[in-house]
């Protein structure tokens, strides 16, 4: 298993932003808590913090476990000032940019709202695996102005037979989508650096409305009847779209439209392993 190579994934970003500067760490804790120290201590816009292996890793609703030198393990500093409302953009660019830098390998790789990383099959019913996932927290440090923390988690390199079982959506790497063919972590990283800088740019220059469309295009569940469980109640409905504000739009039998907020939602969309 080959290491993370610094200088190819530092080295080769130009005038990118995302990435310029950074380090690749062997263990950490978590690279988000890594991420937050750097910040803490004046770290620059776009300072990525990447690990071969992390001990206590998190996701949206749990923990993100990895096995060392198997996967992309990032977390980024990001300086761009958004109020709560749009945190969900910085979010989006991260799985947009996801999505685009790892269909370059070969999967169809796309978006589940709201954060997880999916390859999907729609030939008989939406189904889907999950190959990794996206997480921001946002940071303040004494009167400084709040940083957001982007965190990314990809399976590139593990085994199908080392993947988690049980899971509520099914795990998948690269490696087991390519037929055992290992990926380059490596290039993974600077295609995935290449592309958060680029949405990252369109957010900083106040264009949401173009990584929105590109959402569009990379969503597995746009136009797809889903279950999702909402307060406790169960709904189904048609996917209709996505607010700049992070609520997927769903159509209702009724033909009435309901807004999902992902802090409140649990989608049930239909899984299987091949």
């Amino acid at each position: 298993m080959e290491p993370l190579d610094a200088t190819a994934i530092f080295g080769s970003g130009g005038r990118r932003l995302i990435g310029r500067t950074g380090e690749v760490l062997q263990v950490v804790e978590s690279t988000m808590d890594t991420a937050r120290r750097r910040a803490a201590r004046g770290a620059p816009d776009g300072y990525v913090v990447l690990a071969e292996r992390q001990r206590l890793g998190r996701g949206r609703t749990g923990s993100w476990h990895c096995p060392a030198r198997q996967g992309v393990l990032m977390s980024v500093v990001l300086g761009l000032g958004v109020s709560a409302r749009e945190r969900w953009l910085i979010t989006l660019a991260g799985a947009v940019a996801c999505a685009e830098a790892l269909r370059h390998f070969g999967p169809d790789v796309r978006i589940k709202w709201p954060n997880d990383i999916v390859v999907a099959e729609k030939a008989q019913g939406l189904r889907i695996r999950k190959l990794g996932g996206v997480l921001v927290e946002q940071y303040q440090h004494g009167d400084a102005a709040p940083v957001h923390i982007l965190g990314i988690g990809i399976n590139v390199n593990q085994d199908r037979r080392h993947l988690p079982a049980g899971t509520p959506v099914p795990c998948t790497s690269l490696k087991a989508e390519l037929g055992g063919r290992s990926v380059d972590r490596s290039a993974a990283c600077v295609r995935l650096l290449d592309r958060l800088d680029f949405w990252y740019g369109k957010l900083r220059r106040g264009h949401p409305e173009a990584l929105l469309a590109r959402w569009r295009t990379l969503s597995c569940l746009l136009g797809e009847t889903v279950r999702a469980q909402v307060n406790g109640q169960t709904v189904e409905g048609t996917v209709l779209g996505l607010r700049a504000t992070g609520e997927l739009i769903l159509r209702l039998p009724t033909g009435r439209d309901m807004l999902l907020a992902s802090e409140r939602t649990t989608l049930l969309v239909g899984s299987t392993r091949r």
